[in-house]
């Protein structure tokens, strides 16, 4: 399931001025089993996602995210999956730094370090991995990554919305890269969503615009018309995300805005 950092980091993004622009905030979500389909055997799934995003459109952007869940099978075992990442992506989009670790039950199950970096935002770059010291790997010339791709979704809601298809790298699956298929749609007006208008711990967003989002994973390898991995959301245009499907295939988690705390905006010169 890293894939789901894929998609989540686009609540993580910045752009220039005059635009959408990211407030560092520090969110968090409860999670609950949206859907189950019959193959997933899954009883029931709960947890908590939460974002602290900080840094700025000239120094770059650094995310600490964590999601813990726990999952109850139909036979009635259970596995609490706890997953921590920290990323930081340069303002110029050539360096990213990655790390993970993801443990089941409390054990250790998955650590990595992974940096990338390449000379230019739309050149060929090289990363490497921690776990795998003596080999290097390759992303391919145009990939986006996270903050890249955010920005050009975000440039798409402010103008009036539609699709984008991009290759997207943001270190969440080791070397892997993935082909993002995006719709967003049409700016909805301050206050206009009634979940967050209800929702006190939205207080924050109610002068906000928002955009509807949809984002699909897809492997670059063969022609899967199913996507990997698919997350929709509303995202305001101060970067804060709300109303989460996280899309597995075989099911699905919601996830709640329960808290926001808007941090510092640091200044660029």
């Amino acid at each position: 399931m890293k894939t789901v950092l894929s998609a989540l980091f686009l609540v993580a993004l910045a752009s220039g001025a005059g635009a959408a622009t990211i407030v560092p905030h520090r969110a968090i979500y409860d999670l609950t089993l949206l859907r189950a389909n019959e193959g997933a055997s899954l009883q029931s799934a709960s947890g908590k996602l939460a974002f602290e995003i900080d840094g700025s459109s000239c120094d770059g952007f650094t995310v600490n995210f964590r999601m813990a869940t726990k999952y109850r099978q139909d036979d009635g075992s259970a596995a609490l999956i706890d997953t921590l990442t920290t990323t930081f992506e340069n303002a110029g989009a050539t360096e990213l730094r990655h790390q993970l670790k993801e443990s089941v039950n409390g054990k250790v199950r998955d650590t990595d370090r992974i940096s990338f970096n390449r000379k230019t935002p739309d050149a060929e770059g090289t990363g490497e991995m921690k776990s795998k010291p003596d080999e290097t790997f390759t992303v391919p010339a145009g990939a986006a990554l996270p903050m890249q791709h955010q920005l050009k979704l975000m440039a798409l809601g402010e103008a009036g919305g539609g699709r984008d298809s991009s290759i997207v790298f943001d270190g969440s699956d080791g070397a892997k890269a993935f082909r993002a298929i995006s719709f967003v749609g049409r700016p909805k007006p301050p206050g206009s969503v009634a979940r967050d208008a209800a929702n006190p711990a939205a207080a924050a967003l109610k002068g906000d615009v928002a955009w509807p989002m949809t984002v699909s994973y897809y492997a670059l390898d063969g022609d899967s018309e199913t996507p990997e991995y698919q997350v929709s959301f509303d995202m305001y245009d101060n970067g804060v995300a709300t109303g989460l499907v996280l899309d597995y295939g075989d099911f699905a988690l919601s996830g709640k805005l329960t808290d926001l705390k808007l941090l510092d905006k640091p200044s660029c010169p």
